[in-house]
């Protein structure tokens, strides 16, 4: 299922806790590469019988190490790209003031310079990224060129490899901004029929308010008294013109909205799920007697939009789940609305709005914190998911 924004939940630990492993699992690989390399470099077949040979194997071993340690988020990414740049560089030109060509290339320090290379092309900064990773790539391709016989092949294989690299840190950044720009889509389309919604609500009581006023002022018998309701019923009618006209701007390129539904349209979702959902899934209505009794409209509307979303994530993202549950209810004057099914447990794993395909939970985020509540979703215990929405009762 579709997750949703997990600051307000618990289960939004998983996602760092997820980074905090690939990063663990990178570094274990150049850690081991690091001792596979030092073990080659210790071995006299490897580089036998040169002169200066151990100076040269320590300084590949040690740029190794600490560019390798750049990998680790000890500052900014600029920062630690910057640093590597300068041991792979002072290594490269050491090795070659010196003479020293080794057969082994420094595997561990173009690894690092590699993983460092893809994340500049990804995160860094577009001005930033252009001349770091230009350098990054230079001191992965001149790494063969400090043994005097490597082969040309070998050359293009390590081109090859950064251009790969780097398509693939430009394609994370596309995709990233890609996505960016949907959420951001999303919730503007959101604000803006909560704006409807507010047009549609603030009108009728502004409607009311100059229509008491003009019967009150009829019967006044103190003209200042009548002037004074005048003016509060030609302040309400300006108010009422501008909202629509603000409104229309607003929606000048939307199609027209349909009327709000309520609560009384929460049980025909669910009956409609019960006839299209997939498979025999059973479905459960459970609805506090005290639930919506008097509720604002513009809530009511939220509530069936999140009980919509719900069961559609249920369908999309909850193939095998045999049971759905949907419950609302009141309590300490808020209204809590679950959509819980039991899909597998090994379902996915909780993500952050951005990092999701789907974009329905993400508006209805931006709608529950607009009203004061909270929306979050994840998995449960024992297994499947839950999209769980807390609002403030407005009456």
């Amino acid at each position: 299922m579709t997750p949703t924004s997990l600051l307000f939940s618990p289960a939004g630990t998983a996602a760092p806790s997820r980074a905090r492993r690939r990063r663990g699992w990178l570094l274990a690989g150049l850690c081991g590469l690091w001792l596979l390399e030092g073990r080659l470099l210790t071995r006299d077949a490897v580089h036998p019988g040169q002169a200066g040979g151990h100076h040269a194997h320590l300084v590949v071993w040690a740029a190794g190490l600490l560019v390798a340690l750049c990998v680790l988020p000890w500052g900014p990414l600029a920062a630690r790209a910057a640093a590597a740049i300068a041991v792979s560089w002072s290594a490269t030109g050491y090795l070659m003031a010196t003479g020293e060509h080794l057969p082994v290339w420094g595997l561990t320090e173009s690894a690092a310079l590699l993983v460092l290379l893809a994340l500049v092309a990804w995160r860094a900064p577009v001005r930033a990224a252009v001349a770091t990773g230009v350098a990054l790539a230079a001191g992965v391709l001149v790494a063969p060129v400090r043994d005097t016989d490597a082969p040309g092949a070998a050359v293009v294989a390590y081109a090859l490899v950064v251009a790969g690299v780097t398509s693939a840190g430009l394609c994370l950044r596309y995709r990233d901004g890609e996505r960016a720009r949907a959420v951001a889509a999303a919730r503007d389309a959101e604000r803006l029929e909560l704006a409807g919604e507010l047009h549609d609500f603030v009108s009728h009581h502004v409607a009311a308010m100059t229509l008491l006023a003009k019967a009150t002022g009829t019967v006044a018998k103190d003209e200042q008294v009548a002037a004074s309701l005048r003016d509060i019923q030609a302040a309400g009618d300006e108010a009422l013109t501008s909202s629509r006209r603000l409104l229309r701007v607003l929606q000048q390129d939307q199609a027209h909205r349909a009327p709000l539904p309520g609560l009384d349209g929460v049980s025909a979702l669910v009956d409609d799920f019960r006839r299209t959902g997939p498979g025999a899934v059973r479905v459960e209505l459970h609805v506090d007697p005290r639930f919506g009794a008097g509720t604002a409209p513009e809530l009511a509307a939220s509530v069936h939009r999140i009980v919509a979303e719900g069961l559609a994530n249920v369908a999309k993202h909850s193939p095998g789940a045999s049971a759905v549950r949907v419950t609302l209810r009141e309590e300490q004057r808020r209204l809590f609305i679950s959509v819980r099914d039991d899909g597998p447990a090994g379902g996915p794993a909780p993500h952050a709005p951005e990092d999701t395909g789907g974009l329905g939970l993400v508006g209805l985020t931006e709608r529950a914190d607009a009203i004061g509540g909270s929306l979050t979703a994840g998995p449960v215990p024992g297994g499947g998911w839950e999209v769980l929405a807390v609002l403030p009762v407005q009456r």
